[in-house]
């Protein structure tokens, strides 16, 4: 069974984490098989990867979250920082019940959303069977700390020369293919980005759903002590990252891999959204990681006779 569209009501989760801010994500959990936890990168937004996501529903099920200002998410008033982000993705677990859900619940992400799933495992493995990531957002413990000083963030210079707005969603498109990030995207996942990062007005236009303000705030706010929790982690964990040689995060997840047996890394084609490039191939090479990953998600039965 494959899923076209994620457009039925029903499939749609709402949790109140604040007075006035909502989240809100898609379930397609099954009860016989292992979650797949799955939260975005920055200013993209979950349902954006279904591209991949929707090669994996038929052995297991997946549980998607929007981070504040993402996706279907509430924007809030400010970002308060990747620790709170860390809380209220663990709120949201718990009020749907995934905290002790019978089925393995397997941490999965993209760029940050991967990156909180390895400081979230590091401070509670018991909330994950395994994790498998997809470039992480792991760099040089002194790019992160250059990387607090906004002057010195290149990302940042990028977001504030971004356009927000289009005409129309074939302007918003003709925009994306013009730049290098999105070159080698499928057309899929470019209307995929267009359904679930871009929202539409009245008059027909397309924006973006991240607020380029919002996504500073995320930026200006690095993930300080991610190196700590790659040496704490005792979760099995796969790390599938993009073979671009500009990136530092190549070299970076090589790195983590060595100084922790618990994780695995495995060079992809493509850059950092490698996953939205290769769809397929990605998907297969997760439904492998899985695979290796077997004995973590499947516990073992008690003996004939105990109890």
């Amino acid at each position: 069974m494959i899923i076209k569209h994620l457009r039925d009501p029903g499939e749609h989760w709402a949790v109140q984490v604040e007075p006035d801010l909502t989240l809100r994500g898609v379930d397609l959990r099954h009860p016989e098989r292992p979650t797949l936890h799955f939260v975005h990168g920055v200013a993209f937004a979950s349902k954006l990867y279904w591209p991949v996501l929707r090669e994996l529903v038929d052995e297991n099920g997946l549980f998607l979250q929007d981070l504040q200002g993402h996706g279907d998410s509430d924007t809030g008033d400010s970002y308060p920082g990747w620790e709170a982000s860390i809380d209220r993705i663990v709120a949201v677990m718990d009020a749907k019940g995934l905290d002790n859900a019978a089925a393995p619940v397997v941490g999965m992400g993209h760029s940050y959303g991967a990156s909180l799933h390895m400081l979230m495992a590091a401070a509670e493995p018991e909330r994950f069977s395994a994790l498998v990531l997809l470039d992480p957002m792991l760099m040089p413990q002194n790019m992160f700390e250059l990387f607090t000083k906004l002057e010195n963030n290149p990302m940042i210079d990028r977001v504030r020369k971004k356009s927000t707005r289009w005409d129309d969603r074939e302007t918003a498109r003709e925009y994306l293919r013009s730049k290098h990030a999105f070159k080698r995207w499928t057309d899929e996942s470019i209307d995929a980005f267009i359904d679930h990062a871009m929202w539409e007005d009245d008059g027909g236009g397309v924006s973006l759903r991240c607020p380029p303000e919002l996504e500073i705030e995320v930026l200006a706010k690095p993930l300080l002590t991610l190196w700590d929790a790659v040496e704490r982690l005792n979760v099995p964990t796969v790390i599938l990252y993009g073979n671009d040689r500009m990136s530092p995060i190549g070299p970076s997840c090589r790195k983590a891999a060595e100084l922790n047996p618990c994780i695995e890394a495995v060079e992809m084609t493509g850059s950092h959204n490698f996953m939205l490039e290769h769809p397929q191939e990605t998907a297969a090479q997760i439904r492998a990681a899985l695979n290796r990953l077997d004995a973590a998600l499947v516990p073992e039965k008690p003996l004939a006779g105990t109890v």
